[in-house]
């Protein structure tokens, strides 16, 4: 277990939605006859040749009156912009963290940031390519071709809530800092980046602030 004092941090919980139709409408599609439509430029354009013998068929048709009628329109519309639920994203924890020696700088800082450090790398990897330790497993297991072993998951306790089972993404410490006379550093200021093992649901948010 490590204690350290919080002296910043923050809590990113994200969900990702889409709109499926979006690509769909004519504006995409056929960009600038939907913007000449909706500005009244071809209007403009039509009444401009109104001696052109084409310009009089369209005007017969009835062409002229529809593209100044859609002058100022849109087909957008609420069915074609809904938003659907595609997936929620791990939740993530942003931490500004503070070590301070009283006594002991290499208890109270120095094995506290190795820990943190620790716990955001692999257990274990490998120096053996994964053929070789194919080769190498004599219990004809898959340990072979899975030979190395992840980082832990961690929890984190801060004003009566538990955050868990979380994985450490990134540990971030200056390696500059006051130091006594053996090296070990006597104060330190870490960033910890964090997430959840998996995405939460409404569930996972009551049960942290104690609701049912």
């Amino acid at each position: 277990m490590i204690r350290a004092l919080l002296t910043d941090g923050d809590k990113s919980i994200e969900s990702q939605w889409q709109t499926p139709f979006e690509n769909s409408n004519p504006e995409l599609k056929m960009p600038m006859l939907m913007a000449g439509l909706q500005s009244g430029q071809l209007s403009q354009v039509a009444e401009q040749m109104q001696s052109n013998p084409i310009a009089q068929v369209l005007s017969k048709l009835g062409v002229q009156d529809a593209m100044q009628s859609v002058e100022g329109r849109t087909n957008l519309t609420k069915v074609n912009t809904t938003q659907v639920f595609l997936s929620t994203s791990s939740v993530r924890l942003n931490l500004s963290i503070f070590f301070l020696a009283f006594s002991d700088a290499k208890t109270e800082v120095e094995d506290r940031i190795m820990q943190l450090e620790a716990w955001s790398l692999p257990v274990s990897l490998s120096s053996d390519s994964t053929l070789q330790n194919v080769v190498n497993d004599s219990n004809s297991t898959l340990e072979g071709l899975f030979s190395g072993v992840i980082p832990p998951f961690v929890s984190l306790t801060t004003h009566g809530k538990t955050y868990k089972p979380f994985i450490i993404e990134s540990v971030s410490a200056p390696i500059v800092a006051p130091i006594d006379e053996k090296g070990n550093r006597l104060s330190l200021a870490v960033n910890i980046s964090l997430m959840s093992r998996t995405a939460w649901d409404s569930k996972d948010i009551y049960s942290l602030y104690g609701g049912n």
